[in-house]
């Protein structure tokens, strides 16, 4: 009979789902550290055959001879490096997350030149306001406009795929070149960034972050972008310089920012930071959400469908789906 542990806060709220997905053959463990000493996180991944979750409480990892795969229920990884997880281990990770970010997306370029909260607020206040139709206020419409996105990958395509049903443009930039696709304009390496923050109307921040990306969006970056492009990050807070962005917003050098991702987040040492360490919520040229742009019930039963998958993949021998790379890791000494 084949283990699975199941390990980290994120990930064990999810194991009575995980449960009711596997068959009787599967022997579910749990290490949840809201009830569970990190003693007791060793036993149970040296039973495992597979190991669900994030970064597990210990410095290395223990001897697991049996372990077979490496599953991260998200798509971030940045958490671990090749050197970080077992040798030979692979590690997979999970998206299922795209059409519910394109989603946010859409709606954020939509409410950002309709204005549709601003309309219902005014509404409600004022009634016609000694308006009738055909006097009242205009509103923007996303048609015609540029998109640029900045790391085109899973998300990137299902942005570019619904922002062209609305008759915009898109183009973009990724890692490694490639042919263009539709319905793209163009599509670049990093070195064409600066292109395309001057041509977009609104810029999707949706690339990895690691050593390259990491403060990449700063202050001389954002002078590239049109007065009023707006910048959308859906991606990891640590891609933008903080506090070049907040000037930029609060001088209005750029037209403004939705912001899904932060720069401070929980940690056991600080259960309830502010998501920044300065005022965007005081900005009338802002969208706020925590993190929330992925985050859909019907996302939830996608990405546990397909960690199921790869589980019976990994224990049956057949070629495992999203393998990031193999661990490298060497066991801890006895």
């Amino acid at each position: 009979m084949p283990t699975v542990l199941v390990q980290g806060r994120i990930a064990t709220d999810h194991t009575e789902r995980l449960r009711g997905l596997l068959d009787d053959s599967w022997t579910v463990l749990e290490w949840d550290p809201r009830k569970h000493a990190v003693d007791d996180f060793t036993p149970m991944a040296t039973e495992a055959d597979v190991v669900i979750g994030g970064k597990i409480p210990l410095e290395r990892w223990p001897a697991v001879p049996k372990l077979k795969l490496f599953q991260i229920p998200w798509a971030g990884h940045d958490f671990c490096t090749p050197a970080d997880m077992p040798a030979g281990v692979p590690v997979c990770n999970t998206y299922e997350h795209e059409s519910s970010i394109a989603e946010y997306v859409l709606a954020a370029m939509l409410e950002w030149r309709i204005g549709l909260r601003h309309m219902d607020a005014n509404f409600r206040a004022n009634g016609w306001g000694g308006k009738g139709p055909g006097e009242s206020a205009e509103h923007g419409e996303v048609r015609g406009s540029m998109v640029g996105i900045v790391g085109y990958g899973h998300i990137g395509a299902e942005v570019a795929r619904r922002a062209a049903a609305f008759d915009m443009r898109v183009i973009g930039i990724r890692r490694r070149q490639q042919d263009t696709p539709e319905p793209l304009d163009w599509l670049g390496t990093s070195d064409r960034l600066d292109d395309l923050l001057a041509q977009s109307d609104f810029v999707v921040i949706a690339c990895d972050m690691n050593d390259e990306t990491r403060g990449m969006i700063d202050a001389g970056r954002l002078a590239k972008m049109k007065p009023d492009g707006v910048l959308i990050n859906v991606s990891r807070g640590g891609i933008v310089v903080e506090a070049d962005l907040f000037q930029a917003l609060e001088r209005k050098t750029i037209g403004g920012a939705v912001i899904d991702v932060w720069w401070n987040y929980k940690k056991p040492d600080e259960p309830e930071p502010w998501p920044s360490n300065l005022p965007f919520e005081t900005l009338d040229n802002t969208i706020l959400s925590a993190h929330e742009c992925g985050w859909t019930a019907e996302q939830v039963v996608r990405r546990w469908a397909f960690v199921v998958a790869n589980l019976n993949r990994a224990v049956t021998g057949a070629s495992l789906e999203n393998v990031i790379y193999e661990g490298t890791q060497s066991p801890e000494s006895p």
